[in-house]
């Protein structure tokens, strides 16, 4: 069997990307809060100090549960997975036809065993976080659905390979991206909206039982989860309006593109963090029922080939 050494190239810059990248990712936004609260800040390694430290450490396991020991290897594997079937550059590493929909699952799986890692042990702060991150997941996905809808109408698949290539730019298309940018920063848990962790009132939420490898494999599975998400809207941003990319030269380019926009959005979500107080789990889930209602007038609009 013949081997495409292009793709294989860019496949394993991916790999690479989405194992190594995020924990400096979250490094770059701990800085820039830093700076933006007058404090020098740790060094941007810092997130892969304090993960191998926890690394190192042994687990207290506070249940005989078997979910408590496997749902953060199971959220890193979901997490995994959901970067792997984006593209990088030109190449996405697991590609196949509708794999939207795969990519839609296993983000939210990751949700769903943050979700019942905190029900497993007997822990009213861990319940009271997997409650807040159950209700959050309940009105947000929703919203992602309909988008992700209006995305493969227009393209007319439900591939993102496809996806990248046919988008079109319609109005419905340019209110989705806004859209999205709200719902994927909910998604992926930054302030105001990580009432589900929410340390100084409900001491870690589903991860207060946690400690040492596993809670550190659970951190490295969130930060790829964020990782996948802003690494999604990037390609949305930049794939489908830059024309075929039909040479290693010009894959390569886009590749750095998309490396240095993913770079670029993290001190902006940095600042947001930095400048905003934590919601109440009521009021983010009255914004994301008024954010669904929005989408399906946005679904309309793509129905009407707006």
């Amino acid at each position: 069997m013949e081997i495409d050494a292009v793709k294989l190239g860019f496949s394993l810059v991916g790999i690479i990307l989405l194992l190594f990248l995020p924990p400096y990712l979250d490094g770059i936004a701990r800085r820039v809060r830093a700076r933006l609260q007058y404090r020098r800040g740790p060094p941007l390694s810092q997130t892969w100090y304090d993960l191998q430290k926890l690394f190192a450490l042994p687990s207290v396991r506070p249940t005989a549960s078997t979910l408590f020991t496997w749902a953060p290897y199971l959220a890193l594997a979901s997490s995994i997975s959901a970067a792997l079937l984006l593209p990088y550059g030109n190449v996405i590493p697991v590609n196949f036809g509708f794999n939207l929909v795969v990519f839609f699952y296993v983000v939210v799986m990751v949700s769903v065993f943050l979700i019942l890692a905190g029900l497993s042990v007997q822990n009213a702060f861990s319940h009271i976080g997997s409650s807040r991150e159950m209700q959050i997941v309940l009105t947000v996905e929703p919203l992602i659905a309909i988008l992700y809808g209006v995305l493969a109408y227009n393209a007319g698949s439900l591939s993102i390979s496809e996806i990248v290539r046919n988008l079109h730019p319609t109005p419905s298309v340019l209110l989705t991206y806004a859209i999205l940018a709200y719902a994927l920063y909910v998604e992926s848990g930054f302030v105001p909206f990580d009432v589900a962790e929410a340390e100084q009132e409900v001491i870690g939420g589903p991860l207060g039982e946690y400690s040492g490898r596993l809670l550190g494999v659970f951190y490295y599975a969130i930060y790829i989860k964020r990782f996948a998400l802003l690494w999604f809207f990037v390609s949305l941003l930049t794939l489908p309006w830059l024309g075929p990319i039909d040479t290693a030269v010009k894959a390569a380019l886009v590749l750095a593109l998309q490396f240095l926009l993913t770079i670029a959005f993290y001190p902006i979500i940095a600042a947001l963090e930095a400048t905003n107080a934590r919601l109440r789990v009521d009021h983010i889930v009255k914004m994301n029922v008024r954010m669904f209602f929005a989408g399906l007038v946005v679904l309309a609009m793509a129905f009407m080939g707006w």
